[in-house]
This record gives structure tokens, sequence and C-alpha cells, in this order.
């Protein structure tokens, strides 16, 4: 902790890392954050949101930077909530700059199995690492997987329009490893449409139809996406009973009759008690960065062989976010 307080670097000022920054004025621990973005508007923006929050009576040290020479050597934390395709290069600058107690990095992780591997390096053994998927650690999350009471293997159905089933997927893939504590073995994309669409986010592509997954205990995941469909309710079933998950209604619904209400809440309401969490006992509810690396592997290299029969046979990587 330095004499300000814990030093925390926000990599990436973009929509998410500038909702982690506002999150963070409510820590109750002394914190000395920067945040760093090579995009002046998006710092810009960043400040703006800080400025919008820090009227609430919470006090941190905050700095804006171009360039990552002006971070400390020495960080508690750094978050990076850079895009998939610079994220293992911006984790390897950061390594190479700082020594970093402890990295929490968005996801898609990366867009190449290489790239997760660079992770694995950069990080190193020196240093605890998460995974930001954050149903684990939302609280009605945490009281429908007490109450789901379902035998395994679990199926899980996901289906809805353009929810961005390339960059979102992981979210449900990792929700059905944790639901169950099982792994993730298989992905088959042959359901998919052959043909990918640009993203929402330019320079980045998605795709639709349907991918279907299998874990470790015979589980199964089956995330679907269409133009035009409206967003169905979560469901996950044994053989005997199913749940189903309005997560805009903030309502899982059991078909034995129990109900458990609740919401999603934003990345800003989180931070606080994420950061507070590590910070504090050097631990939190998210997954590790090695379980998810596991996960990720499995389905980057599955939508890679999609992406090359799509018309891209030398692609070395998928340019999903």
């Amino acid at each position: 902790m330095s004499r300000r307080g814990f030093t925390i670097l926000i990599a990436g000022a973009g929509q998410l890392g500038s909702r982690y920054l506002q999150g963070l004025v409510k820590c109750g621990l002394p914190l000395a954050i920067h945040v760093q973005d090579c995009c002046a508007e998006s710092l810009d923006r960043a400040q703006q949101r800080w400025k919008e929050m820090a009227s609430t009576g919470f006090s941190h040290d905050v700095s804006f930077q171009s360039s990552l020479e002006l971070v400390p050597r020495e960080l508690d934390m750094a978050i990076v909530a850079t895009t998939a395709d610079v994220r293992s290069k911006v984790v390897g600058e950061i390594a190479n700059h700082a020594g970093v107690r402890f990295w929490v990095l968005e996801k898609v992780l990366a867009q190449s199995e290489a790239g997760l591997d660079e992770l694995i390096s950069h990080v190193g053994s020196g240093s605890k690492a998460w995974v930001n998927t954050p149903r684990r650690m939302m609280p009605w999350y945490r009281q429908i997987k007490a109450q789901l009471g379902l035998n395994r293997p679990l199926t899980l159905k996901v289906s809805g329009g353009e929810w961005g089933l390339a960059c979102n997927a992981v979210h449900f893939l990792d929700l059905c490893a944790w639901w169950t504590g099982e792994t993730l073995q298989s992905i088959r994309t042959d359901r998919l449409n052959p043909s990918w669409i640009n993203s929402k986010r330019k320079g980045f592509q998605e795709v639709s139809g349907t991918l279907e997954a299998e874990f470790s205990g015979g589980s199964r995941a089956s995330l679907r996406a269409g133009e035009g469909e409206a967003f169905l309710p979560l469901e996950v079933s044994d053989r005997h009973k199913s749940w189903q998950i309005e997560e805009v209604e903030g309502v899982a619904r059991c078909s034995d009759g129990i109900e458990i209400r609740g919401r999603m809440p934003y990345q800003s309401e989180m931070s606080a008690a994420l950061v507070e969490a590590i910070l504090g006992s050097g631990q939190c509810d998210l997954p590790s960065l090695e379980d998810s690396i596991a996960l990720h592997r499995v389905f980057i290299r599955s939508m890679l062989v999609h992406w090359k029969r799509a018309g891209n046979p030398t692609a070395t990587f998928v340019p999903i976010t």
C-alpha cells in the first residue's frame, strides 16, 4: 500500500473501464487510482464519469494518463478493461513496467490460444488473477445457485436476438461451469450460421445461430442468437424440474413454485466490493485466471475453426471482443 492508499491501475478507459472507475468511488479502502488509455476521448469520458460520482463524499486520489510510463512501478491491482485483440499485449506491457500483486481481467481474454498462453506467461506465478464473469459474485445469482436443487447433469438454454453470442457466450459457459462444478469439454459450432457479421463495435465480428457445449459431467449448454428474436428467460433443468430466470424482470421461477427475486447489478455497483475483497483477503468470487483460461481455450479453439470455415482458412485468431 502506498502512502496515499492502495495503488490501482485501470487499463482501458472505455465504457467498461469507466464503469469500474465509477464504482471505486464507493470503495471503503483508501485508493490511489491511475486510469490509463492512449485515447484522449476515452480518458475525458472516464474523467467526466468520475466527477459525476465523486460528489458523493468518498475521497480517493485519481489521475488520468495517456502513457503507461506515468504509472507507478508497484501496483496493488491492475484492472485490464481493454478489448480482446490487445489484452495480452497490454498485460505484458503492464507486467514489464510494474510489479502487480493482483489482476482482474475482462473477457473475452484473447482471440487465440497463443494469446491465452501469453497471458499466463505475463501474469506469472507471483501474482493472483481473476476473470470478470460476474454472475458468480452477484447476490441474486448466488441465491439461485444455493436453491437450484437440481441433479447433474444439467441443461442450460439461452435464446434471444442480437445479444452478441460470440463476445458474450463465455458468461453463460462460465455460469454452467459454476453451477455444476464441471469443466467445459467441447463445443459444437455446426449449427452456427456460416456467415459472420460486423459487430456493433468497429473492427470485430459476430455470429448468430446455435452454439452447443458439453461439460465433463454430461451437463450441456445451448446458446442461440437470432436476428429479430425476443430474448427469452434463461432455462436450466434436470430430468425432474426446471428453472426460468428472467434477468430483466429480476425473477427466477422454479417449476415447483419457488420464486427468487433479485436484480442484475451494473459493473459500477460491483467494483467496490470486488476490490475490497481482493485487497482485504486476497480472494474473490470470480473464477481464477487458470480456470477461465481452460474454458476460454475450448471456446476460442472451436470459434476459430468456424471462422476459418467462413472463408478465412489461414486465420490464426478469431476477431471477437
